[in-house]
């Protein structure tokens, strides 16, 4: 076992199920890692926690900036002061069904549940913001891995606002992504999987999919630690993607295969000035208080 200054850190929320579990179970496999569950579900938390060598629970609500804040210090403190790798996975489908019939009264209907783009976006932002406080104090410069989903590239008609947070996780991959790099040394990507058989929704429901669209939550961790460590790859197009390149980029992981997305191309040359104006180093047509 590697001595507590050798390890390196993770922090994954939404760890206690699903993908985080996934990612939780090979980082162990590897070896060399402390890692760290930051999720609502404490049962299922401590219960993983209690099974998975070199895993710690820290319970928090991921729409509760000071309980994320705590349980991320905590991994930090825990971890000798260091954070290498930050997989930023938790998520809830929305709560409410957005075409409802409203009625026909003169006076407004009751505000949408917004839940699903508290905890899919906002939670998402924060916990990003709270790993950059931590990693960038790190003896190395580590990785953050952002969940957004196949509903962040292309739209999910039953679900509207997930699909806008999920848009909304794209989004901020791609805007950070540049400066966390070039500023911290901290390589950021967004993960869109396809279908993943997952606590989402309830197991029940999922027989109703045809076995053939789901992709295995095997498939998730791989490309995650792919992501992860920063290397070359090569994607199931045949894209190759060099280290460098990868900085930034969007992976859809479907099925057995992954693939690299990359930003729309500029419609033009003013388009593209005025995207590229709002890079922080240019700081056009924006002030940024640094």
């Amino acid at each position: 076992m590697a001595s507590l200054t050798s390890q390196k850190v993770a922090v994954v929320t939404g760890g206690s199920g699903g993908m985080g579990l996934a990612v939780v179970q090979a980082l162990a496999a590897r070896g060399g890692w402390q890692i760290h569950i930051i999720d609502i579900k404490e049962a299922e938390g401590k219960e993983v926690a209690a099974s998975v060598p070199n895993t710690s629970f820290h319970q928090a609500d991921l729409t509760n900036y000071a309980q994320l804040g705590a349980a991320f210090k905590a991994a930090f403190v825990a971890g000798n002061q260091r954070l290498d790798f930050v997989f930023a996975n938790a998520g809830i489908l929305e709560r409410a069904n957005f075409y409802v019939d409203t009625g026909r009264s003169i006076e407004p209907p009751p505000e949408m549940n917004m839940t699903s783009v508290d905890v899919n976006l906002k939670g998402c932002i924060n916990s990003v913001h709270l790993a950059r406080h931590y990693i960038r104090q790190s003896p190395e410069k580590g990785s953050i891995v952002i969940t957004s989903s196949c509903s962040g590239l292309w739209p999910s008609f039953c679900a509207p606002t997930y699909a806008a947070a999920k848009h909304g996780v794209v989004g901020f991959a791609r805007s950070i992504a540049d400066w966390f790099y070039k500023a911290d040394g901290i390589r950021v990507n967004a993960l869109c999987p396809g279908a993943v058989k997952t606590p989402i929704i309830p197991m029940a429901s999922w027989e109703s999919y045809p076995e053939h669209v789901f992709t295995p939550l095997d498939q998730i961790s791989k490309v995650v630690l792919m992501l992860a460590d920063g290397e070359d790859f090569v994607d199931a197009k045949g894209i190759k993607i060099t280290a460098k390149e990868a900085i930034g980029q969007t992976v859809v992981a479907n099925g057995k295969n992954f693939y690299v997305v990359k930003a729309p191309e500029y419609c033009d040359e003013l388009m593209e000035a005025v995207v590229e104006g709002t890079r922080v180093e240019n700081q056009a047509g924006f002030a940024i208080n640094k």
